[in-house]
């Protein structure tokens, strides 16, 4: 039972780390595209910042995932890896407040909301299982 553990915990950390990388990538390159930049051209034209969050968060994911991949090949000291666990949850944390409750709250309807939450929380979840195993 212990082995099946271990393996299931292997795996769920290399998805994590392609799912936090994939996810950074997207979000570093989504934010110079044309329409990135139009549109953060229109918010500073209404006096709205041109919001670095999503770099910023982007950076956070692909970093998060390197760890997280790394971390599977060089183990890394207990502390330091709760440290960062515990950030990037925080951060993953903050980015479903954001997203969810701050601004799109029951947008565009109740199903659509949850059905784009759902995997968020598997997400955050997953992350902090992984963790808590090491």
């Amino acid at each position: 039972m212990a082995n099946r553990s271990i393996n299931t915990s292997f795996f769920l950390q290399i998805a994590l780390a392609l799912v936090l990388i994939t996810f950074g990538l997207l979000a570093v390159n989504g934010y110079n595209s044309t329409g990135a930049e139009l549109l953060r051209g229109v918010n500073k034209m209404f006096g709205k910042s041109g919001n670095v969050f999503p770099i910023v968060f982007g950076i956070v994911q692909l970093l998060a995932g390197f760890f997280l991949a790394a971390e599977l090949f060089a183990p890394i000291p207990g502390n330091l890896f709760r440290i960062l666990h515990i950030i990037i949850c925080v951060f993953w944390l903050i980015s479903i407040v954001m997203n969810f409750f701050m601004s799109n709250l029951l947008k565009p309807d109740l199903l659509r909301w949850l059905a784009a939450l759902s995997p968020q929380l598997v997400i955050l979840l997953s992350l902090w299982s992984v963790g808590e195993r090491k």
